[in-house]
């Protein structure tokens, strides 16, 4: 058979290539042979170091499945941590807010109203600032580059409830009688943050191991293709040799059994 196609694998460079770019987001150096990233959504962002999308503000993933490392993602592993920590966290803090709205009022009375508010702060604020954190640096660098997208709100949302109740707790009094119940106490919205946030970092674990388990398969039918081809020589002489080194015109050898390693003429 003879071999007049280009490698496969070029395909997808060439794909990204026409790809509307305005050279700010490809900052991978021309000829780089290393690991390269992009995001799934928007393939004109490709750079040599993980981080998310300024665009969409999705993970970046690697740009080719023959890329994919062995072991845990490590974004997963973060994420998962993260999720977990801010579950752990924002659980409590739900029934110190919602316990009165479903007959355990006395959750409260055992700290009282002003020490209740304190430990509502310490339980909110890690998973504001450390929980959430990806999502805020996101929500940032979306308005920075004038990308707005759904961090762009999940970020304005968590810090409004955030910073409007740590004012609450630390300065009560600036407040006006309007924004004080009939007990006089400002409300404070630390578990409105704490949710958006844990299950904010849910949803992304749940994408983060689908796309893994993507990633996974398409490696294993990858894994399925030839490796090796069988080149004839110009003098009739047989050579094996890896797929990367056969060139366009080559004439190859497939003995019955074996994979067909390229595209070509039979």
């Amino acid at each position: 058979m003879a071999h007049d196609h280009e490698h496969a694998g070029h395909c997808s460079h060439h794909a990204d290539k026409d790809a509307p770019n305005d050279g700010r987001y490809d900052t991978v150096p021309e000829g780089f042979q290393g690991t390269v990233y992009t995001c799934p959504m928007h393939p004109q962002v490709r750079q040599t170091h993980q981080g998310s999308c300024p665009i969409c503000g999705m993970g970046l993933e690697l740009e080719s499945a023959t890329m994919v490392e062995e072991g845990p993602n490590p974004e997963l592993v973060d994420f998962t941590h993260r999720f977990w920590l801010g579950a752990i966290l924002t659980v409590p803090l739900l029934v110190l807010t919602m316990g009165p709205l479903v007959g355990l009022s006395g959750i409260r009375d055992i700290f009282g109203e002003r020490i209740t508010l304190w430990i509502e702060l310490v339980l909110g604020t890690p998973v504001v600032l450390w929980c959430g954190w990806p999502f805020l640096v996101r929500g940032w660098n979306s308005f920075r580059t004038r990308n707005l997208n759904m961090f762009s709100l999940i970020g304005m949302g968590v810090i409004a409830a955030y910073a409007f109740s740590v004012v609450a707790v630390i300065a009560p009094n600036i407040f006006p009688d309007g924004f004080r119940d009939a007990e006089g106490h400002v409300g404070v919205y630390f578990e409105a943050a704490a949710v958006i946030v844990t299950l904010v970092l849910l949803g992304q674990v749940m994408e983060l191991r689908a796309r893994e388990g993507t990633g996974k398969a398409i490696r294993a039918l990858l894994d399925l293709a030839a490796k090796t081809a069988r080149v004839i020589r110009a003098d009739g002489s047989e050579e094996e040799i890896p797929l990367e080194h056969v060139h366009v015109g080559d004439r190859l050898r497939v003995r019955p059994g074996e994979k067909v390693p390229v595209d070509g003429e039979v």
